[in-house]
């Protein structure tokens, strides 16, 4: 698999550059016009590479089918479907974040420092393999002829995925969101897409999602329970100011039965306070905790100007959050006890489930 994806990243880099000498060589011949290179001939060959690229990467993509399927439990491979999005999932971390690629999958480098710390890589804007330990360079795309490993080795970084398996159907089609305000060149519609398939989210009407409001205590206790299954609880007074029949009461009172929340410290929630960056970091942890997942890695909140400002209670989950990619800073700060809009926390749920997924432990 590793030979076949560098011999047709290879390939492809040949035939472009033949092509690039042709259309030089040309440009002085009377019997070949410039229209005709830049029109019918170009857009042939490039037809014609397609083609040629997408027969030769089908075995990885179907391999790497088969392997996402035998994962899941499957066995053939058959349940599951390659999908990708049309347009890229954007990324961001600091240093010492790593990146897994699956099979198949690109990966933009945008901007940062980083290296390749296993599996198999492939430059395919120069078309040659990146060793381990070789680092990656900004505005090339690399495809992963095996599971690969990244690990940022600068102080921040950015990148986009252009893919990712998901188990499915064969018919499995992703619906672009009719939100009016959440068009697709926004950085954060992918990750409201996915909290809106997933039944994360509702919008606040048919075509509004309303990105740039703020999230509620209740509003996140309710989505954390969503994403656990929405397992039934008995109404019990954990909190005094959460009453039985709110839309809001079971996934509170599961948050607070799980472990995920402890209230106030007073005996209330507040469940109408904007919830905090921080107070979103320890959610998440403790979600993780009770899910068996390792929480021990965590990245250093020292390189943020305002790490001083994050509570002693929430340190351990800011850090993983940070160190996991789920949290990211904002012009080198953290601001753990500023609140977070709807956006803001449909990309960490994402970033959050992705990291689940990714977890062995």
């Amino acid at each position: 698999m590793k030979k076949k994806l560098l011999s047709v990243v290879l390939a492809l880099a040949a035939v472009l550059s033949c092509a690039t000498i042709a259309w030089a060589g040309a440009q002085g011949d009377t019997l070949i016009t410039l229209s005709y290179l830049n029109g019918t001939y170009l857009a042939g060959l490039k037809t014609t590479v397609a083609h040629a690229v997408e027969r030769a990467c089908q075995p990885i993509y179907d391999a790497a089918l088969a392997k996402a399927g035998q994962a899941s439990g499957s066995g053939t491979g058959s349940g599951g479907v390659w999908l990708t999005s049309d347009a890229p999932v954007a990324g961001a971390g600091v240093y010492g974040h790593q990146i897994t690629l699956a099979t198949g999958s690109g990966l933009v480098w945008m901007d940062g420092m980083a290296a390749v710390s296993g599996g198999v890589l492939v430059d395919a804007t120069v078309g040659a393999e990146v060793p381990v330990g070789g680092g990656l360079a900004a505005g090339h795309r690399y495809l992963a002829g095996e599971t690969a490993q990244v690990v940022v080795s600068s102080q921040s970084a950015q990148w986009m995925i252009e893919g990712q398996w998901a188990n499915g159907v064969a018919d499995t089609v992703i619906v672009p969101l009719t939100f009016a305000d959440v068009p697709s060149t926004q950085w954060y519609y992918n990750d409201v897409r996915y909290v809106v398939e997933k039944g994360l989210f509702q919008g606040l009407s048919q075509d509004t999602f309303g990105p740039n409001g703020a999230m509620q205590r209740c509003m996140m206790t309710t989505v954390l329970h969503r994403l656990a299954g929405k397992p039934e609880v008995g109404y019990a007074a954990v909190f005094t100011d959460i009453p039985d029949g709110q839309w809001y009461t079971q996934g509170t009172i599961w948050a607070a039965g799980a472990g995920v929340v402890s209230g106030m410290g007073d005996g209330s929630f507040a469940p109408g306070l904007d919830v905090t960056r921080q107070q979103i970091a320890v959610m998440l942890y403790n979600y993780a905790v009770k899910a068996g997942k390792p929480v021990g890695a965590a990245g250093s909140l020292t390189a943020f100007w305002d790490h001083a400002s994050v509570a002693a209670w929430a340190q351990d989950a800011m850090g993983w959050a940070v160190g996991a990619g789920i949290l990211n800073g904002s012009d080198g700060a953290l601001l753990p006890n500023d609140s977070a809009t709807r956006a803001q926390v449909a990309a960490m749920l994402h970033r959050f489930q992705n990291w689940m997924d990714q977890q062995t432990g």
